[in-house]
């Protein structure tokens, strides 16, 4: 399944991301690949905002898993273990956008930055 790939940015860092803006491409995310490029990730686009769970369902590493609100803001990060399920920011999300592990750390991102999102899914329900 071949996805769009856009570039966000967040800080000074910038991530090329795979949009996810299917039912079956948010499901299926991450799963059974052996790795990540060093600055890619994923994007994942709900259609409204909610306190959408995401799972590590077969997925084989460590991710920096980023809660944007609508706006981009980011709400929480959580940093995920393969094989966790069920985790959730605790607050309304519009996107998640998922990075390997030690992304936000080595880029100095916290809860409240911004992630500047690509003008096609800004603000679009998908």
């Amino acid at each position: 399944m071949a996805l769009r790939v856009a570039t966000l940015k967040i800080r000074r860092a910038r991530v090329r991301a795979e949009i996810a803006d299917t039912a079956w491409s948010k499901f299926v995310g991450l799963m059974f690949r052996k790795r990540l490029g060093k600055e890619a990730g994923m994007l994942l686009c709900f259609r409204w905002p909610a306190d959408h769970p995401i799972h590590m369902m077969n997925v084989r590493f460590p991710l920096d898993v980023l809660f944007l609100k609508e706006d981009g803001r980011i709400a929480h990060i959580h940093h995920a273990v393969p094989g966790e399920w069920g985790f959730r920011a605790g607050k309304p999300v519009r996107y998640v956008l998922e990075v390997n592990a030690g992304f936000c750390r080595r880029n100095g991102i916290r809860a409240g930055d911004r992630c500047v999102l690509p003008s096609p899914w800004r603000g679009r329900r998908t």
